[in-house]
């Protein structure tokens, strides 16, 4: 571990960790996880299961050169129900000091990889940490268009989250370019003001949705809770529907190809 990163609030606590394989050679790609083995064992003595996380960095490292690579964690204390519950691995990585090692298997993922071609349109839509992998594509984009090697293609961002305080690790990437990275921020729990989820940034965005729907060159990611994947294709159907397009004939041509990619947990 070469650094350690923290956001915290009443009720949420992110870390943004930096794993330095120093001599050993890590080769990943932007949409891909790595596996943490927490040590010590079970309630029955048996060793802990790995536990995966998207990657937050681009392929060429945190710290370019350098076989390194980020993670964006945010400490679990309880369950989807709302009851109490430590998890393992999320509370080990967070309580880890510059230093520490940890136990890594992997990379692992071909299915949520990035278009290698650069005038390809990327359609990125997140709540919380689901952003990690949307970070690492933004940063290894504005890493070739740094060094005259972007061609163009368009970068569209979708973000959810409770409130303004609770971006995790945006960061400079919040302040990039317009004309580099569309950016639509959707908060649920803003003080006084009605809640606001990603569809609903999608719906306002409805028209330049439509037209990237039509480029064969435009690719979809979704990455966050269980919970909003229905509501982002919904919002894509209609989208669609509204521009006089047929979604069943979309839809499927985007999954067909690849296109559509959705990771939601």
């Amino acid at each position: 571990v070469t650094e350690v990163g923290q956001q915290v609030g009443h009720d949420y606590d992110t870390h943004h960790i930096v794993l330095d394989f120093g001599a050993m050679p890590f080769p990943v790609l932007e949409g891909q996880s790595i596996g943490i083995v927490p040590p010590g064992t079970d309630a029955q003595g048996r060793p802990h299961h790995p536990r995966q996380y998207s990657i937050a960095s681009p392929r060429n490292g945190e710290r370019p050169g350098y076989n390194n690579l980020s993670l964006t964690i945010k400490r679990v204390l309880e369950d989807h129900a709302g009851q109490p519950v430590r998890g393992v691995a999320s509370n080990f990585m967070c309580d880890l000091q510059v230093g520490d090692t940890v136990e890594v298997i992997g990379p692992f993922g071909t299915s949520f990889l990035m278009p290698n071609h650069p005038k390809s349109n990327i359609v990125m839509i997140c709540t919380g940490t689901g952003s990690a992998p949307m970070r690492a594509m933004t940063e290894w984009r504005r890493r070739l268009r740094q060094s005259g090697k972007f061609e163009g293609g368009k970068l569209m961002l979708f973000f959810g989250a409770r409130t303004q305080a609770e971006l995790p690790y945006f960061g400079p990437l919040q302040n990039l370019p317009r004309d580099f990275i569309d950016t639509h921020f959707a908060f649920s729990r803003e003080k006084n003001k009605a809640k606001r989820y990603v569809q609903d940034a999608m719906r306002e965005r409805a028209a330049d949705l439509a037209v990237l729907l039509q480029d064969p060159n435009t690719y979809f990611y979704v990455c966050g809770l269980k919970s909003m994947e229905e509501g982002v294709v919904l919002a894509l159907h209609d989208v669609a529907t509204q521009a006089g397009l047929n979604w069943d004939t979309i839809g499927a041509a985007l999954k067909r190809e690849g296109r559509l990619h959705l990771e939601t947990y």
